[in-house]
């Protein structure tokens, strides 16, 4: 009798993990959700404008790419001053490191109710 073995892709798409997956997909709005209050905030614009996909988001105000390394590209003009508290650059980083351990907890909790 032979044997049927799932490829891993169908195992991993089964299960929500893959790329395009529902798990993932909870994965990157829960980061999204959280970096919110990390992200520098003016008028909001930079918090707003962002395309999230499965598995990126990216923040598309022209400035943001300014705002995340806290100097322009040219090198040549540093951010002087981030104006709401707790925001600056790399602000996915600062997130990660404030709050992985709820996300983790947010995630789990996600897998556990069988990714709804």
């Amino acid at each position: 009798m032979p044997v049927k073995i799932k490829m891993p892709s169908a195992i991993k798409a089964k299960l929500g993990i893959d790329p395009n997956g529902r798990v993932q997909r909870f994965v990157t709005n829960t980061f999204y959700k959280h970096m919110d209050k990390y992200v520098p905030k003016n008028e909001g614009n930079l918090r707003t404008v962002v395309d999230i996909q499965p598995t990126s988001i990216t923040y598309e105000m022209p400035y943001a790419a300014y705002q995340y390394y806290g100097i322009r590209q040219d090198g040549t003009h540093r951010v002087q001053k981030y104006t709401t508290v707790g925001t600056g650059p790399y602000w996915d980083k600062r997130m990660v490191s404030g709050e992985i351990d709820d996300i983790v907890k947010e995630v789990q909790n996600f897998v556990n109710r069988g990714g709804k």
